[in-house]
């Protein structure tokens, strides 16, 4: 019985390939877009064009300027007279900075202006942020560098031999410290090394691992989709009518439909990780690989499954029409996905929706991946992600056996 009841969700299954098509082909686009969208959020953008302002024989903006264009930055300079020209094409969109620095390398340090920089409001504030810090670096560098420069002493009756000789011997070690001075100006001011919780040094993190797991864990809810087209054929073939008379079982039943879309959603996990490894590093992004024991991932994978098969079951179960089940259980997966992390990080939320998002079981899922991507946790580590996606699991599943059950007693609804 059980062998047949899985061969009929099978049939049913085959009979609605674009529900199926769905769970594969809308987390590998979200993925792809995501990934694509997030690849470079560590580094600078180029596109952004930059006006630097000054008068025209200011060598302090000069080598300003130089030093700019080192980073991976699009940097003008043009006369601090064309300011208000500058301003309307700023407010037209064409700029994105205007910096109007009106030092020049004579001026004295106790008499130095701010830097003066006007923005488009809709600025990228990261963007603006790691500008800043750019612009501080060199600007600094420069400023001292200038200000240092020919510094030295002169004494009196320095065309005496000793006299002299102890002039130049002063103006050397000025010249050394400057030089040090401006050295360690250059340097970077940190060194950047990740540990785990093991203690071991790993890669900086990426956009990937956030973006794979996270879309994949979101696709695997999406079992709605098929689960729930399949529970509507049953009604409206008078299947469930037929199994009543078999005197079939409601667990026999709920089992045999688990099973092939148990073998789905571990599809979905093998795909997608193959494709974060393969096709991934083709479009110029970070690859996607597995850190650690696999034995982890695949029991993370089943308790994702567990918990994506129940809520599935138990709206497809409850909702008397295909569409009611996609406004329902459509509509509870994004709320998952918006306060789980999957949509945003959850480090970037606000305290109250970090403290939402533990109920969350898709951010109990995403946890999970990310401490055994990221952490390079062992089972034990994750047990509590585990446990809490079993329960909701089983929770929902136990919900959904009951209510079929006593909807197989009864007579179907037509």
């Amino acid at each position: 019985m059980l062998l047949a009841s899985i061969f009929k969700e099978l049939r049913l299954l085959s009979r609605d390939l674009h529900g199926v098509a769905v769970l594969f082909m809308m987390p590998i686009l979200f993925m792809l877009i995501m990934s694509a969208a997030l690849s470079d959020n560590n580094e600078l953008s180029n596109k952004n064009e930059i006006v630097l302002l000054s008068e025209d024989d200011n060598l302090l903006n000069r080598d300003f300027l130089k030093a700019l264009e080192t980073e991976n930055l699009t940097v003008h300079q043009a006369n601090i007279a064309k300011l208000s020209e500058y301003q309307t094409a700023l407010q037209a969109g064409k700029y994105e900075l205007l910096i109007v620095n009106l030092n020049t390398e004579q001026t004295e340090l106790n008499a130095e202006k701010s830097l003066k920089l006007w923005l488009s409001p809709s600025v990228d504030r990261a963007w603006l942020l790691g500008v800043k810090g750019i612009l501080q670096k060199h600007y600094t560098e420069q400023r001292l560098n200038h200000f240092l420069k020919n510094n030295h002493i002169t004494l009196k009756n320095n065309k005496r031999k000793a006299i002299k000789k102890i002039q130049d011997k002063v103006n050397k070690d000025l010249d050394k410290k400057f030089d040090q001075i401006n050295n360690y100006l250059a340097k970077d001011l940190w060194q950047e090394t990740y540990l785990n919780r093991q203690g071991k040094t790993v890669e900086k993190p990426n956009s990937v691992q956030h973006s794979v797991p996270a879309w994949l864990i979101f696709g695997m809810f999406f079992i709605m989709i098929p689960l729930s087209n399949v529970m509507a054929m049953e009604r409206q073939t008078n299947t469930i009518t037929r199994l009543r008379m078999a005197r079939a079982s409601a667990s026999s039943l709920i089992i045999a439909k688990l099973i092939p879309y148990f073998l789905i959603n571990q599809l979905q996990f093998v795909g997608m990780i193959a494709l974060g490894y393969f096709v991934l590093p083709q479009l110029d992004m970070p690859a996607f690989s597995l850190s650690g024991d696999l034995l982890p991932y695949a029991i993370l994978s089943a308790s994702v499954s567990l918990a994506a098969l129940g809520y599935g079951l138990l709206v497809s179960i409850i909702s008397s029409t295909t569409e009611q089940a996609v406004v329902l259980g459509g509509g509870g997966i994004i709320i998952m996905a918006a306060i789980g992390g999957i949509m945003v990080p959850v480090y970037v939320m606000p305290e109250m929706m970090q403290t939402l998002s533990q109920f969350s079981p898709m951010g109990w899922a995403l946890k999970g991946f990310q401490n055994l991507l990221l952490n390079q946790y062992n089972l034990v580590q994750i047990q509590p992600e585990l446990s809490k996606l079993v329960l909701f699991g089983i929770i929902t599943l136990a919900m959904a056996t009951l209510i079929y059950r006593n909807q197989l007693k009864k007579q179907v609804r037509f």
